[in-house]
């Protein structure tokens, strides 16, 4: 009988291991789907983990995971912040929440613990992108038109900007989607080097002169750059002119592309006399600016947890009346300052930079190059969008940060109970 007990609990825990496994990489391909089934999966991956073997074990490897230990730092240092938050406590607890992907990495890490799975997340990400690119190419060659599906009782738009997201979040993680397809395609064999040779081709388009995502355009051209660094060293010095020198000819020739807007909606914010200049087009800089005359009055703790919104109110009052529906600075490092100030920002900058000095010690030379390009992903994207704030961008950070570091402490390197 006892054998048979322990038989079981072997059988229930290996099926929960394997149920986190799947729940991992639904919620991953659901990030750009839907939020609603994305949450749903992160909380069943987590329930799973938690019921799976060796949970003490596991989680001591992600303790001396320096990626999610100092990600776990900042998380406990905006805990800590809610002590002198002058937001409402639910206020504050709402915005803490949006930061939970930091925590995630403690049960998402051990859940890539071997080379099969970290491919397999790999590959279904760029399954997910690539229906998302092959749905959107229907549209722009106008094969149907934009679509309303429902999902979980919601109506979700997929149009030809966004998918089903907003252009922000699209363009991002299709410029990730982008640079893994280009590093498969030069690493890979016979057929499937072409299929990604085409998956990089229609998603690079597709980040660059299709899209009004600025953010992804400009982590997509910098990724681009990236690669050339990582395959041809000081000889990218000779491609990345000719790189950006194509783009441009291009952008020229086809003035109707997205990069001119990007362009243009760039050169109205620098230059307010420019004709179409309008208050809407300005809203980013301002934003900046006012959080920094906030910053500076509270430049060490800052205000708290989830206080950017009364910050704003209570020390620009003025610029509150005007944009007091704007929750955030669409800058990460921003939204850091005002809440933990000139202490926050340097755990960020630490997380960030632990990620990229971890980055050398992944053995396999395509992940790691892919780690790389995370690191630089998030640190572009967080100077323009609260990334880490925000829910899918923050999810997607925190699926590829486990997926992609899971193999710096494996469970081997670690004492036996």
């Amino acid at each position: 009988m006892n054998e048979e007990n322990i038989t079981f609990k072997k059988k229930f825990q290996d099926f929960n291991s394997k149920a986190a496994f799947f729940c991992a990489i639904s919620f991953m391909i659901f990030i750009p789907i839907s939020t609603a089934l994305m949450n749903i999966f992160i909380f069943l991956t987590f329930v799973f983990f938690c019921l799976s073997a060796n949970l003490k074990k596991n989680l001591l490897m992600t303790w001396q995971n320096p990626v999610s230990k100092s990600a776990l730092m900042l998380f406990g240092l905006m805990l800590l912040s809610l002590t002198w938050s002058i937001a409402d406590l639910i206020d504050s607890l709402e915005v803490l929440k949006k930061y939970n992907e930091l925590w995630y990495l403690a049960f998402l890490i051990p859940i890539f613990n071997t080379n099969q799975r970290r491919e397999l997340g790999i590959t279904f990400f760029l399954i997910s992108m690539g229906i998302i690119l092959f749905g959107v190419y229907l549209l722009f060659f106008e094969i149907i038109f934009p679509l309303e599906i429902s999902i979980q009782g919601k109506i979700q738009h997929f149009n030809i900007d966004g998918g089903f997201a907003s252009h922000i979040i699209t363009n991002i993680l299709m410029a990730f989607a982008m640079f893994i397809s280009a590093h498969k395609a030069i690493n890979a064999k016979r057929l499937l080097k072409i299929i990604y040779f085409i998956y990089f081709i229609f998603s690079s388009y597709y980040v660059i002169f299709i899209s009004t995502g600025t953010t992804g355009q400009i982590i997509g051209i910098s990724l681009l750059v990236l690669i050339l660094f990582q395959y041809l060293k000081k000889g990218a010095l000779i491609v990345i002119p000719i790189l950006l020198v194509s783009i441009s000819l291009y952008s020229t020739i086809n003035v109707d592309s997205s990069i001119n807007h990007a362009i243009d909606k760039i050169m109205n914010r620098i230059d307010n006399s420019r004709p179409t200049y309008t208050a809407e087009i300005n809203s980013r800089p301002q934003l900046y600016i006012h959080a920094i005359k906030v910053i500076l009055e509270d430049p060490w703790i800052g205000t708290g947890t989830g206080s950017y919104k009364e910050a704003i109110k209570a020390k620009q009052l003025d610029f509150y009346m005007q944009t007091h529906h704007i929750k955030n600075p669409h800058s990460e490092y921003l939204m850091i300052l005002v809440q933990l100030g000139l202490m926050g920002l340097l755990a960020l900058i630490y997380l960030f930079a632990i990620q990229g000095i971890s980055s050398f010690k992944i053995k396999n030379n395509e992940q790691k190059y892919m780690a790389q390009g995370l690191v630089l992903l998030i640190v572009i994207g967080c100077l323009f969008n609260s990334l880490l704030m925000d829910s899918r961008d923050g999810h997607f950070w925190a699926f590829f940060s486990a997926l992609l570091f899971s193999n710096l402490v494996t469970k081997d390197s670690l004492p036996s109970n």
